[in-house]
């Protein structure tokens, strides 16, 4: 009879105790990255140091146009625009994406540098006129 249990147990429970476990698990991921929101950032090239950013997705912003001059320092952008340190919002919507980074301009080379939100800590790349460039949470992207 204890052996009869056994298979029984081998046959029917373990697999159905395995199945409950990796639904768990499951279920869990989906909920963590439920709220883990895209962005999209347009970077348009500018004359002179103007930086021209378009929020096509994840930001309470759609577009920015902003003076820094060479000596200046970067600026600080996230999901409700410009802003800086002490200014930084804490109050995080589940409807925006959650970013923040710097950014700065010399001739047609930009700097960003990621802060919070983003899987890259430093960006730099030149624009050519009339182009644009991509950057979302992983990097530079294209749209």
């Amino acid at each position: 009879m204890i052996l009869n249990l056994k298979k029984v147990f081998k046959i029917f429970f373990l697999p159905l105790l395995l199945m409950l476990s990796t639904s768990c698990i499951l279920s869990q991921e989906k909920k963590e990255t439920e709220y883990v929101k895209e962005f999209l950032v347009i970077v348009e090239h500018s004359d002179s140091n103007k930086i021209k950013l378009q929020c096509k997705e994840g930001c309470a912003w759609k577009n920015l146009t902003f003076s820094l001059s060479e000596d200046s320092k970067t600026q600080l952008i996230d999901e409700y625009g410009m802003t800086d340190i002490q200014s930084v919002n804490s109050k995080k919507s589940k409807d925006l994406s959650n970013f923040l980074f710097t950014i700065k301009k010399i001739d047609n080379t930009y700097k960003l540098k990621g802060v919070e939100g983003t899987a890259w800590t430093d960006l730099t790349f030149s624009i050519l006129p009339n182009r644009k460039q991509a950057v979302n949470k992983l990097g530079m992207t294209e749209y």
